[in-house]
């Protein structure tokens, strides 16, 4: 039995303003003639710049700023008609409480990927080579990486190693009110890459059902873009979803009562058409989750979601990329694990011990591939089963 530990975090958060009708730009001020200003945009109208002056014609705010046209010398006051936008390029204004995070040339990269794909990550360290397949299909673009707490660790990794982009930003977007932005929203629409980073899942579900994120993502898959994720942001793609809402579920509990109260599960949070009727889970071997896995499967049978469903588990420092075709290869060190239903449990219920017979199994290690949605590959699958609190095989990774 494993016993229970909670840990609770907390994240600094940075806030960057824009400044309105007599507001101040609080640093650097506005440009002169054909300058920049590097942090934070330039004085609106009336407003005072409490560094170099306001901006000069044509002077170019680089980051949630805009341009101010005629301002006075070091100590004048700001130019008229500030706009706000990112690049001072106009866009949806930065709403309260978003904190957001630019690596790269904040406006738009105006290209067209050419996935769409998909790349499922297992948690842990992430897997290079797994990011380096979507440089082509990103086609120099820009990349959102979602998360509800953390930072910008993503940012460098990713524009300077990885390399290929735009820009990199990072917006932590922590409620219903923030998804549903006209910012977020904007992003989203023009992002070539959007990867959801590791964290707490509920929060996701919480936070992002229901919303713009949810439709924007799904679009952006539609139109090429690439939709990943690590841990929690992988384990939130699938049509189902383990919402961890009243934290995780370990084997054991899930096998003895897969209606226990850690048992949070939800559908219908994204469409992404490889993973329709698939549940995936991360940090698989690692966390010996084969067992949950197959509780998870149980439970989207038996409550009617579907009539067949694929699990998909997913070791650390591993990642599967499912290509437009819907062809998912396995890269790095672990490997990815497929599970398919078997018709209806014979014992599914609250209280009672899963019986659950007859599941196939199929194991992937680097190179090897599995057709999704419908989870067919060339490798050989082995027969799986839970019944009397344990899997059969007891131990199958």
């Amino acid at each position: 039995m494993n016993a229970r530990v909670i840990i609770v975090a907390s994240s600094l958060a940075l806030a960057c303003g824009d400044a309105g009708a007599g507001g101040e730009s609080s640093f650097n001020g506005g440009a002169s003639a054909g300058g920049e200003s590097s942090f934070n945009g330039g004085a609106g109208a009336g407003g005072e710049s409490p560094f170099n002056g306001g901006a000069g014609a044509a002077g170019e705010s680089s980051f949630n700023g805009g341009v101010g046209a005629g301002g006075a010398g070091s100590t004048g006051l700001g130019g008229a008609g500030g706009v706000s936008g990112v690049g001072g390029s106009g866009g949806a204004e930065l709403p309260d409480g978003l904190v957001t995070y630019v690596t790269g040339d904040p406006a738009d990269a105006v290209v067209t990927p050419t996935g769409p794909a998909l790349l499922l990550m297992g948690g842990g360290t992430d897997v290079d080579a797994a990011f380096a397949a979507w440089v082509p299909l990103i086609q120099g673009g820009d990349v959102v990486v979602l998360r509800t707490s953390g930072a910008d660790g993503y940012n460098d990794y990713l524009h300077s190693e990885v390399g290929g982009t735009n820009s990199v930003e990072t917006m932590l977007v922590t409620s219903q009110t923030l998804a549903n932005s006209d910012y977020v929203a904007e992003r989203l629409a023009n992002a070539e890459a959007i990867f959801m980073a590791g964290g707490d899942q509920a929060t996701y579900v919480t936070a992002w059902k229901g919303t713009r994120v949810e439709t924007e993502i799904e679009a952006a898959y539609a139109r090429g873009a690439v939709i990943g994720g690590t841990s929690a942001g992988c384990a939130v793609l699938g049509d189902f979803a383990f919402a961890a809402l009243e934290d995780t579920v370990y084997s054991d509990e899930a096998l003895e009562d897969p209606y226990n109260p850690y048992m949070t599960m939800e559908h219908e949070l994204l469409d992404l058409p490889p993973l329709v009727h698939v549940i995936t889970d991360t940090h698989f071997a690692e966390r010996d989750r084969m067992g949950r896995l197959v509780g998870f499967v149980a439970r989207t049978i038996q409550d009617g979601w579907a009539d067949e469903t694929l699990g998909i588990g997913v070791d650390e420092a591993t990642a599967l990329f499912v290509d437009a075709s819907g062809v998912g290869t396995v890269m790095g060190e672990g490997s990815v694990y497929v599970v398919r239903s078997n018709g209806v449990p014979a014992t599914c219920a609250p209280g009672a011990t899963l019986e659950y017979q007859g599941l196939e199994l199929v194991e992937l290690i680097a190179g090897q591939t599995v057709n999704l949605p419908n989870g067919d590959s060339s490798v050989a699958s082995t027969p799986l089963a839970a019944s009397d609190g344990v899997t059969v095989p007891a131990a199958p990774y």
